[in-house]
């Protein structure tokens, strides 16, 4: 006899449906049919071909849910009707979103289905599973065809093995075959596998071969809601069915419904939101719960579709904690596995907070998971790609593995967070809570007031037709975190700063760092600004230190901190000092180093410190914040008064809660402590956030003090030199030129007070008191020329250049103008000195000299018209004397009643 000839082994139809109406033979319990292949179907089966009976109400509970699938058979007479091969594994890839609930049906143990007691109420349908009756050749009784049989086995829902979330199973004469549930890491579609169909025997298998199985669900079983359809209209949906035979042979086909899931105007969405901080305390790094809701009802015929897309807008000033940074490391991509069920490999230190589901499919409390921190993939927070979050939520138990990742959109100006959780795959879910940790590295800031805080949120269902889909929640604050009562308002909030100004050494005329530092506690307005003047004498020393650029500083703010840190835009040349910020809410603030610079003019200050922060934090860069002071210096004291610009509160999205700002002026020679060691103070006021942070106007102002005084002043010596000439006429009512040069030793306490008292034979000349200019024209810069009546300069080694200018008659509250002489360069310094007459001789007194070293200061005052000196006899017959009184800033004094004038023009011809 000639070999037969063999059908591949493979998939001759495959079908999967859902249906409103089905009829089957035989039923369970009944003789299986014996006939001729094919066995003609029931007259009221559901299939492809019957429109009709489709069950596609979108998020429905179909009354039945059917796989179907025939094999290729063999054609050859004698053995019509068998397979080729014996099939091993069968696997369904069910429609993404066509759920399956474990849950709604009880469940028969093994111990149950050992001795085939499985309860009545754990069966959830009937496998009408068609085989081969005979093994050819056959003769009898068709004719030389072989015969198949169809049987009805009912099938249980079982307590699934360990690591498998569902698990259904029917009788055959072999045992047991086990249909086992897994959900796809991808879209959390449900996979069913058999496998093995037979248990392995030795030698080939000796059961009836199976030619095809019509696996019929009871769509309504237990509850109601065993099986549930998708909530997305698309359009058809796919089943995929993969067989394999024991002689190694496989195949693959795909079904798609002609008709989709419908009707998703009629699928209700009513998901809710709740945020909680479990503590009550404002501005405060409290554990916070994100709870999203859809309540799931298993008495509704239509079940809340599901959540494609969750939105939520934490209330305005709950922000991301900078402190949460500290120690923070990111989890990579890989380590996290999207879409995978790869063993999840985040670093601890990347876990900011836990997950937890509830879902019908499964017992309480059976998901749990991580939330960590995903690797920034830009710098930029409008993105969503510097602030993501991944989200896991797993069961080893029952084998789950779902993986979301979070992209947060913080507001650039306020620091509000809106977290965008996309892709939610089409499962069922009636709580998913992410807790995010709270204490010294909390994730989250709680808001600065009471509240009602509000949370809102655009939740887009997978239906595309949403009846509510902007659930909002709200809390309420009770204290504040030092226990006292909640502020309902920003300007109700306290604020007391804490403030220090020092130097390292409080030894005079010692170079010293000089420290600054100022804090706040959690709960109080934030740090905006700082408008403060330091004491006489305390000063920098410019000498030779280029400023940073205004180019370099703009490069510096548009440029990541990474960047900076590497190579500061400012040359290390014009480095002045070293600060530190320390940001966040709670016990543990982050602290971040900076540089200070000497920079130029600014805002009609004379020159500048900018402080530059590269704001890195942990795996986070959100560039870097460049600060600019105002120096200005006090023209007649040359006291520092120094004005910040606002201090941000929000920078790249984040909502930096400074609690301190330490700046330490440490360049080598470079502050410089006073020679008077009165008692002082360094003075001024620290802006508060007040009512509006972003408001300059609505700032709050505390005004601070620090006692400040130098020490050691008495061992400072004191011997500057004076030396006066006069040219010029000499004869009685001559006007003459001056020349005063004042020379410091290095190293001496600095002039306080110079008085010079002119002989009788030097008058004050009235008659040449002209023009002076007024207060307001001084302030303005706009001194008339007649005004002028000499020239001065002084130098100084802590500028590079000497100081020049006019020198002028000004307007004083004495009887006469005050002499001025105003100093210009790198700063500007005016020294003031009060002109008096007695008895006709001329006094001039500067009492109010900087704490400066001044190496030497030259004063020429004009001859001839505009000389303020007239000779009241011919100064040539005889000595010159004037009376000098110099003090020092420590109080020592130069005296001399018999001071000698130079009386240059003496001996040549007047």
């Amino acid at each position: 006899m000639a070999p037969a000839a063999h059908a591949a082994f493979g998939i001759e139809k495959w079908e999967s449906l859902t249906c409103n109406a089905d009829e089957e033979t035989p039923k369970v319990g009944e003789e299986p049919i014996v006939g001729k292949p094919p066995l003609p179907p029931p007259a009221g089966r559901c299939t492809g071909a019957t429109a009709g009976k489709f069950f596609t109400q979108a998020a429905g509970h179909p009354d039945f849910g059917i796989t179907d699938f025939t094999l290729n058979t063999i054609a050859t007479p004698g053995a019509i009707g068998f397979p080729e091969g014996f099939i091993k594994r069968i696997v369904v890839n069910t429609p993404e979103g066509l759920s399956v609930n474990p849950e709604a049906v009880p469940q028969c143990s093994l111990a149950q289905l050992s001795i085939n007691k499985c309860p009545a109420a754990s069966q959830v349908g009937v496998n009408y599973l068609t085989f081969a009756a005979q093994t050819p050749p056959c003769t009898v009784p068709f004719a030389g065809k072989c015969a198949n049989g169809r049987v009805a086995l009912p099938v249980f829902n079982m307590v699934p093995f360990e690591g498998v979330p569902s698990m259904v199973t029917f009788l055959t004469e072999t045992g047991a075959t086990f249909i086992v549930g897994s959900l796809d890491p991808v879209d959390q579609h449900v996979i069913f596998t058999i496998d093995p169909v037979h248990l392995p025997q030795a030698g080939p298998p000796k059961s009836p071969p199976v030619v095809g199985s019509r696996l019929v669900f009871n769509g309504k079983a237990g509850n109601g809601t065993y099986l549930t359809m998708p909530s997305n209209c698309a359009g058809g949906q796919i089943t995929k069915l993969n067989v394999n035979s024991y002689e190694g042979g496989a195949d693959e086909e795909s079904y798609e419904t002609s008709v989709g899931a419908e009707g998703c105007e009629n699928v209700p969405f009513k998901p809710t939101i709740a945020v909680t901080p479990q503590g009550g305390a404002v501005d405060s790094p409290e554990a916070t719960t994100v709870n999203v809701g859809i309540p799931f009802d298993a008495t509704k015929a239509i079940a809340n579709s599901y959540l494609k897309e969750a939105k939520v807008t934490l209330p305005e000033g709950m922000g991301l904690n900078p402190a949460s940074a500290n120690g923070l490391v990111a989890c990579t991509d890989a380590q996290f596995g999207y879409h995978t069920n790869n063993p999840i490999a985040c670093p601890v230190a990347s876990q900011i907070g836990t997950v937890e589901v509830q879902t019908p499919s499964l017992p309480a409390d059976s998901l749990t998971g991580e939330v960590y921190v995903g690797q920034p993939k830009s710098n930029d927070p409008s993105s969503g790609e510097q602030f993501r979050i991944f989200i896991h939520a797993g069961s080893t138990r029952y084998g789950v593995n779902v993986r979301l990742i979070g992209h947060v959109f913080p507001n650039l100006a306020t620091g509000q967070l809106t977290a965008v959780v996309p892709e939610n795959p089409q499962a069922t879910f009636s709580s998913f809570k992410l807790r995010f940790f709270g204490g010294a590295k909390g994730t989250l800031t709680s808001p600065p007031t009471c509240g009602p805080n509000v949370t809102t949120t655009l939740m887009t269902p997978w239906s595309g037709h949403a009846d509510a889909n902007t659930p909002t929640g709200s809390f309420v604050l009770t204290s504040d975190p030092s226990g006292g009562s909640c502020p309902a308002t920003l300007g109700a909030r306290p604020f007391n700063p804490g403030y220090t100004a020092k130097s390292n050494s409080s030894a005079a005329r010692a170079y010293s760092p000089f420290t600054v530092h100022i804090g706040r506690a959690d709960g109080q307005q934030e740090l905006k600004a700082v408008n403060v003047t330091l004491p006489k004498g305390l000063v920098g020393n410019l000498s030779g230190i280029p400023y940073c650029s205004a180019g370099a500083l703009a490069a510096a703010a548009a440029s990541s901190g990474v960047a900076q840190l590497a190579n500061y835009s400012c040359p290390a040349a014009s480095e002045i000092g070293t600060t530190t910020t320390a940001a966040g809410s709670g016990s543990g603030p982050i602290k971040i180093a900076g540089k200070a610079f000497l920079a130029g003019p600014y805002k009609g200050a004379p020159l500048s410190m900018a402080i530059i922060t590269p704001g890195v934090a942990g795996p986070y860069d959100v560039g870097t914040i460049v600060v600019r002071v105002a120096l200005n210096v006090n023209p007649e004291t040359a006291q520092i008064n120094a004005v910040s610009d606002p201090i941000p509160n929000v920078f790249g999205g984040v909502k930096l809660d400074i609690r301190s700002i330490d700046v330490n002026v440490d360049r080598t020679k470079f502050m410089l402590n006073p020679t008077s060691c009165a008692a002082q103070a360094t003075t001024g006021a620290i802006n508060g956030g007040g009512s509006n942070p972003a408001n300059p106007a609505a700032f709050s102002s505390y005004a601070v003090s620090d006692p400040y005084s130098a020490t050691g002043c008495d061992s400072l010596k004191f011997k500057p030199k004076l030396h006066v000439r006069l040219k010029g006429g000499t004869t009685r009512n001559k006007n003459p030129q001056l020349r005063a040069v004042l020379e410091a030793r290095e190293g001496d306490a600095n002039i306080s007070r110079t008085a010079l008292t002119m002989p009788h034979s030097l008058f004050l000349d009235q008659s040449h008191i002209g023009t002076v200019c007024t207060r307001p024209q001084l302030a303005t810069q706009t001194c008339p020329a007649a005004s002028i009546y000499g020239k001065a300069e002084a130098v100084t080694p802590l500028l590079s250049e000497k100081l020049k200018g006019n020198v002028y008659l000004v307007s004083s509250d004495h009887k006469l103008p005050d002499l001025l002489a105003d100093l210009r360069g790198q700063v500007n310094i005016q020294l003031r000195g009060v002109i008096s007459s007695q008895k006709g001789g001329l006094k001039t007194v500067f009492n109010s000299v900087p704490d400066v070293p001044v190496k030497k200061f030259v004063l020429n005052m004009n001859g001839g018209k505009k000389s303020l000196l007239v000779n009241s006899t011919n100064t040539c017959k005889g000595k010159q004397f004037a009376v000098l009184n110099i003090k020092g800033q420590n109080g020592a004094q130069v005296k001399n009643n018999k001071f000698g004038l130079n009386i240059a023009s003496c001996g040549k011809k007047k």
